[in-house]
């Protein structure tokens, strides 16, 4: 850490300037003209276009929605001004989770995540998250999040805390030089580890930022990832040269001072008629993996010493859908997608001593994914079914399977109200698997069951039971490998 002290003040006071710099205000200038003023067209705000009325334009979904996805709509001129959910199950798990919008100038958002979880003798997990949102002025609004995470096993303990700051500002100007979409997140952490006696501490300054440069009709999208000793940059130029074709082409490298890869962003979505789209995209990935969140994902689980900058140059998307409007038909939704994929350094765990404790190390991956997925209605019921063929390799010396990644996978989910009560069920199926060592596994099976029930104006009760089979499912070393479990969860989401 002591030898990268130059890089990090630098990256620090890079950071800084960017959150306290102010917009330059520019003078106002009068339009007029004496040409009459045309009504707009105007497309209606529909979230989802299996279900547009007939009169209506089909909406342009931004990319980062599936077209099942479905928001729930509040009464107009509602707010839900607080929100409470508890969750308890017989694997010993309890969630809590509160968020309110006090009534306060400058703080408009206060949350509270708990969790504890004994999935077995020795073995625990706890995490506390308080984040809060600070609103001192329209372009100074600060993102606030305060991690507790402490895990064990019956050798090896650990426990983080971390303080993670975010904001989004939205224009800058320096003179002939603009500066948009600025995005920062600076975190601060510490990570302690204690394996079998042997206790190690560390300390680290996280920091992703990015933005978009504007000069002389040159635009830039840049980015900058800092992770301890890891460090990165990337930088693309917007081509217009096919904008017509492809109007969010990007150029550009990626580098984490290892390795120095090309980088092409684009993105095109094609309207081919009432309901049918086709979507064609790459979009690389660039990032920090930091403590809080590894911890979140790898609880029980040995930290790498050196970090590295996670780097997706590759990640090609081709995608279609057809939506259906008609309410007596069986689909609602036809789809398919695939996607070819290659990531640098992605966490991927491992086992290294015969009493199963799990390591952490950053690898190339390597993954093709060809899908299909459907949504049908019959007799009240709504049932979706995704079909998955997924090949997922490692960079090694034979570039072997990921363990627990299954070739095929199919995942069915039905619903169906009766009055206020909602029927849930959802069965996922895997098949040929193949555990760490790379020997094969059984198919797996795991249906669950639920049921959600309105107690109340505001209060609902949901129930289920997970994996009804009692299915193994498998996993790395002595990591828990949880059976089938009640769960019970009240929820209390008010209107005002």
């Amino acid at each position: 850490m002591r030898k990268n002290l130059a890089t990090v003040l630098t990256a620090l006071f890079l950071v800084c300037v960017t959150l306290s710099a102010q917009p330059q205000a520019l003078p106002s200038v009068e339009i007029g003209s004496d040409v009459a003023v045309k009504a707009p067209l105007v497309k209606k705000p529909l979230p989802y276009p299996g279900e547009t009325p007939a009169d209506s334009i089909p909406p342009m979904i931004p990319p980062v929605f599936s077209l099942k996805h479905r928001p729930s709509a509040l009464p107009q001129g509602t707010v839900r001004p607080l929100r409470l959910e508890l969750i308890t199950g017989t694997d010993f798990e309890t969630k809590l989770a509160a968020s309110c919008y006090p009534s306060l100038r400058f703080v408009p958002l206060l949350r509270l995540d708990a969790d504890l979880w004994v999935p077995g003798t020795n073995v625990s997990r706890s995490t506390l998250n308080a984040s809060l949102q600070t609103d001192f002025d329209p372009e100074l609004r600060f993102n606030h999040l305060f991690s507790w995470q402490k895990a064990k096993t019956r050798c090896f303990a650990t426990g983080a805390f971390s303080y993670s700051i975010a904001n989004l500002y939205s224009e800058i100007a320096i003179h002939d030089i603009y500066f948009s979409n600025l995005k920062t997140d600076l975190s601060l952490e510490e990570v302690e580890q204690n394996l079998a006696g042997a206790s190690q501490a560390d300390f680290a300054i996280g920091i992703r930022h990015s933005h978009d440069l504007e000069l002389h009709k040159l635009k830039f999208t840049n980015r900058l990832v800092l992770q301890d000793t890891a460090f990165g940059l990337s930088v693309q130029y917007h081509a217009p040269w096919l904008e017509e074709h492809l109007p969010e082409l990007k150029l550009g490298l990626m580098t984490d001072f290892i390795h120095v890869l090309p980088v092409i962003d684009l993105h095109r979505r094609f309207l081919l008629g009432r309901g049918k789209y086709l979507e064609l995209s790459n979009r690389s990935e660039f990032q920090n993996l930091t403590f809080q969140r590894l911890r979140e994902l790898y609880p029980w689980t040995v930290l790498p010493e050196r970090e590295r900058v996670v780097m997706t140059p590759l990640n090609l998307s081709l995608s279609g859908w057809q939506a259906f409007n008609d309410e007596d038909a069986l689909f609602r939704l036809l789809g398919f997608h695939q996607n070819l994929r290659f990531s640098y350094n992605q966490p991927q765990l491992y086992v290294r001593d015969v009493l199963g404790q799990t390591w952490l190390r950053q690898t190339d991956i390597l993954s093709y994914r060809l899908g299909a997925e459907a949504s049908m209605q019959f007799w009240g019921w709504i049932i979706d079914q995704d079909l998955n063929l997924n090949f997922e390799y490692l960079q090694d010396e034979r570039w072997r399977r990921r363990p627990f990644s299954p070739i095929f996978n199919a995942l069915t989910e039905a619903r169906h109200n009766l009055g206020e009560l909602e029927i849930l069920a959802q069965l996922d199926q895997q098949y040929w698997r193949r555990d760490e060592f790379d020997q094969p596994l059984s198919a797996f099976f795991d249906l669950s069951l639920g049921l959600s029930l309105p107690l109340r104006s505001g209060l609902s009760l949901t129930a289920g039971l997970n994996n009804v089979f009692n299915s193994k499912h498998g996993n790395f070393g002595d990591l828990p490998n949880p059976g089938r479990s009640l769960h019970v969860s009240f929820s209390y989401l008010p209107l005002r």
